[in-house]
């Protein structure tokens, strides 16, 4: 449970840090902030799994680069779906979703839950 709640708010902070760096990205309240990185979370475990396999053809002859486009469907479709967060056009959510996929790999990833577990385990 803490893990996920650790990862909610990271995902929170991915998303706070795209908003800041792109233009096209914005929210009214920080409400609709942590609302957005819950239901990117969301989506991201439920949808893109389905997604990532449907177009699976598209993702091995890209090298995987097909995968951002899905990132970026998915941070528009969060933007539907949260009133008060929104992604002006195309261009912003593709740069947005490689800012929060990049910040939450370097800071979210499984490498630190790993080294957090085993330090906690060998005391």
């Amino acid at each position: 449970m803490i893990m996920i709640l650790f990862r909610w708010l990271i995902t929170t902070l991915a998303v706070w840090v795209a908003v800041e760096l792109v233009p096209g990205l914005a929210y009214d309240r920080w409400q609709a902030l942590v609302l957005a990185a819950l239901v990117l979370g969301i989506l991201n475990s439920f949808v893109k799994p389905i997604l990532a396999f449907i177009s699976l053809p598209l993702i091995i002859i890209t090298l995987g680069i097909f995968l951002v486009a899905i990132n970026a469907a998915l941070l528009k479709l969060t933007a539907w779906l949260v009133p008060g967060f929104t992604v002006a056009d195309w261009s912003a959510a593709f740069i947005g979703s490689v800012i929060i996929s990049i910040i939450s790999f370097l800071f979210g990833g499984r490498h630190l839950y790993r080294s957090w577990r085993s330090d906690n385990y060998n005391q």
